[in-house]
């Protein structure tokens, strides 16, 4: 029998087969079957044409590039799918790829369900048990009985889709390269990642962060760096484009094979790189712009162009912007676009004032995107791992900001605990998280009963942790607030307040709030904590004291308390405030989040001191109580001193005062403080007018503690000339803000929220 005649190449070589081609290893070019297959057992093929570029799943329909357009864009080899995240055992761990089998998810050893069963569905969503109203659910709880109709339709349906003119294509195409012309350079990115720790936030996780852009700089080096052009940024567009093109996998986590493998994380990167990670990517880089310092020689370097902290990171945002744009013509809601639309809506915060309605409704969309992702209802996990842990973080995280926006813009909650089943991560750091499996073993059975570390280590989880035990506390001030047609109890305010306490005391010692004695003296004492965890306990007590402060508020709107309680926690909180701001010298890296701490938490306390002091200087009318008698009105008298509650004030205007220009709230710090200089000079005003008057009435007398409430018989207005004088000699220009007036909307006990609050963020 004669051997057929090797196949010949264009250039005259023999052809390999198929396996020692994508194996890249030596073939013999005997036929039927070479030596290496015979010996390892492999099906030998010779490809008729075997540098012809595989097409895409049938499930989609490809990009129809103008042919004007350069020949790169559509020859660009895909993204390398030897992509893993080394560990200690990497090397023990890592899977070897057969020949045989190329795809990005036998690469990346994720057992994710395969685009081919995909498309043999009719609707791809899976179905929970509790979405039996859903309008496809009888389809697919019955798609086994439909058979091969379904494949009929599937088809059909999907040859119809990711359609679109040429002139669209060009257009995402030309974004595209626009967009990655501003990519951050490797330079900038390592100086950026120095802080990348301080941020503190679950949605910009640094194990993410690191990995990914270790990643773009070991593939596109050359087409990413200082010398970058238009041709060779299109090919990293290319490649997310055809990434883009597939659906996108996440590993089933549940199974223990998954657990510990380091390749879990090529669902969001790796071979599965997407615009929605650069998005991320983007999003991080501004942010770390913004927690910069204006002197910082991040923005000496050539390539930010004269930007500042502000200008930067507005640049990123606009580049995150448009990668969630370039996702529109596959759009998929998976958790990295989830991710990648909270970052880029954060972003947006913190560069514009946080009281924008924009922001607000971007916030809305973001929480739609997390619904339609189903990060509202969680299943438990059989076991701990990475992905499990991670999807939590984001929940809990999610479902916290949901009520402290719902909060202060007065507005109903998107998620509820009604339908939604968001559990709270594990307080592990992520070093133990994203270690072998192990590691993690061994860092779980360090956990108390409760899920607390017992090292007295505070992570980022340990912080989001304490904070989202405070939701259902502040899920029930929504429900007492904004319910419709219902009025509560003062029963039901203090069952909250009881909860409130409990879970305080539930806390673990080493998150416990102890005002200043923790506050380290010295860099020698390494025996004590170090500032910034002492910050992270500071403002964990700062959300305590502010759901008391918004309990408070309820009991004295309805008449149910006396304004003293309220007045004690505003001043509470405002020594909080002023202690942080004391030390912040040693906190430079949170220099960008004390404008929103002073108008968030400080700003309602701050007026509710204002209000008492105008009403203890005879500067303001007292709340409307006619029908109260002289007896019960003498008891709810609100007791201070007067020296104290100025010293306050001055200091937290010398505060709104070193807020920066900009900061995103810088605006409305200044506001305010213009708002407190006057009430200050008021009532120091009154003072010096009634000085005989009083020597007269009270001789002798000295009182540094004196009763201040309704029961006072003097006019309201027996002094406000002087102080109306004294508010047109300040500002005429803006006397046209009506500023005393709005004050007066700060006041709790007139039933009046301050309008100009924004919701806290603690990331």
């Amino acid at each position: 029998m004669m051997l057929a005649e090797p196949r010949k190449r264009h250039n005259g070589q023999p052809q390999a087969c198929e396996p020692c081609r994508k194996a890249k290893i030596r073939c013999d070019h005997a036929s039927p079957k070479c030596s290496r297959c015979v010996l390892r057992s492999l099906n030998c093929i010779y490809h008729p044409a075997p540098m012809t570029k595989r097409r895409p799943p049938t499930s989609h329909t490809p990009i129809h590039f103008d042919t004007t357009l350069p020949a790169d864009l559509l020859t660009t080899q895909n993204v390398s799918s030897a992509f893993q995240i080394p560990t200690e055992s990497s090397v023990a761990a890592a899977i070897s790829l057969s020949p045989a089998d190329p795809s990005p998810a036998a690469s990346s050893g994720l057992t994710a369900r395969s685009t081919a069963s995909k498309r043999n569905m009719l609707f791809q969503e899976e179905l929970g048990q509790h979405e039996t109203t859903r309008f496809s659910a009888v389809f697919v709880e019955n798609q086994d009985s439909f058979g091969a109709v379904m494949f009929d339709a599937t088809n059909s349906s999907h040859r119809e889709l990711g359609r679109e003119p040429d002139s669209t294509a060009r257009s995402r195409v030309e974004l595209a390269v626009r967009t990655l012309l501003n990519f951050p350079t490797a330079r900038t990115c390592d100086m950026l990642m120095a802080g990348i720790h301080h941020i503190y936030d679950v949605w910009l996780s640094p194990t993410m962060i690191q990995r990914c852009l270790k990643q773009v700089w070991t593939e596109y080096a050359s087409a990413l760096g200082e010398l970058r052009t238009r041709e060779s940024v299109l090919r990293v567009a290319n490649d997310l484009f055809l990434n883009h093109k597939r659906s996108q996998s996440t590993p089933e986590c549940d199974h223990a094979g998954n657990s510990d493998h380091p390749s879990w994380m090529n669902w969001f990167g790796g071979p599965h790189l997407r615009w929605e990670m650069i998005g991320i990517l983007f999003s991080w880089a501004g942010i770390a712009f913004r927690c910069k310092q204006e002197w910082d020689p991040v923005f000496d370097l050539p390539e930010q162009y004269g930007r500042n902290r502000n200008t930067a990171a507005d640049k990123m945002r606009e580049c995150a912007a448009a990668c969630i744009r370039l996702c529109e013509g596959n759009f998929e809601i998976s958790d990295t676009m989830v991710i990648c639309m909270k970052n880029s809506t954060r972003l947006q915060s913190i560069i514009i004032s946080d009281e924008s309605d924009r922001v607000r409704v971007d916030y809305g969309t973001v929480r739609g995107a997390f619904i339609s992702a189903g990060f509202h209802r969680l299943t438990p996990a059989k076991e701990i791992t990475p992905f499990s842990q991670h999807r939590a973080s984001l929940a809990a995280s999610m479902y916290y900001h949901d009520k402290c926006h719902s909060l202060f813009n007065a507005r109903p909650p998107m998620l509820s605990n009604r339908y939604c089943q968001c559990p709270l991560p594990l307080d592990l750091s992520e070093e133990d998280v994203y270690g072998d499996r192990e590691r993690l073993a061994l860092a779980i059975a360090k956990l108390d009963s409760n899920g607390w570390n017992t090292n007295g280590q505070i992570f980022t989880t340990t912080w989001l942790r304490a904070l989202a035990m405070l939701s259902p506390i502040r899920e029930g001030i929504l429900e007492l607030t904004l319910s419709v047609n219902s009025e509560f109890t003062k029963s039901q305010v203090e069952n909250l307040q009881v909860q409130l306490g409990k879970i305080v005391a539930s806390y673990p010692p080493h998150i416990q709030y102890r005002r200043n004695s923790e506050w380290p003296q010295s860099s020698s004492q390494c025996h004590e904590r170090s500032a910034h965890e002492v910050y992270i306990i500071t403002r964990i007590q700062l959300d305590v004291l502010q759901c008391q402060f918004l309990l408070q508020r309820l009991l004295v709107s309805r008449q149910f308390s006396g304004g003293q309680d309220l007045f004690d926690i505003a001043q509470e909180t405002m020594s909080v405030i002023l202690s942080l701001w004391l030390k912040r010298d040693q906190l430079q890296e949170f220099h960008h989040a004390f404008d929103w701490i002073a108008v968030s938490y400080a700003m309602p306390c701050a007026g509710i001191l204002c209000v008492e002091l105008l009403r203890a200087s005879n500067l303001a009318p007292s709340s409307p109580q006619n029908e109260l008698t002289s007896t019960s009105a003498a008891s709810n008298c609100v007791k201070f001193s007067r020296s104290e509650v100025v010293q306050i004030l001055v200091m937290f205007r010398a505060l709104l005062d070193w807020i920066r220009p900009t900061d995103n709230n810088a605006q409305l710090s200044k506001k305010f403080k213009t708002v407190i200089q006057r009430i200050i000079d008021a009532v120091f005003d009154s003072l010096g007018s009634s000085c005989g008057m009083q020597a007269q009435e009270l001789p002798g007398e000295q009182q540094s503690l004196r009763q201040y409430g309704p029961q006072d018989e003097r006019s309201p207005g027996q002094n406000l000339p002087m102080a109306i004088g004294r508010e047109q000699d300040i500002d005429p220009e803006m006397n046209k803000f009506h500023d005393m007036d709005w004050l007066n909307t700060v006041d709790w006990t007139q039933g009046g929220w301050l309008d100009q609050g924004n919701p806290p963020f603690p990331y």
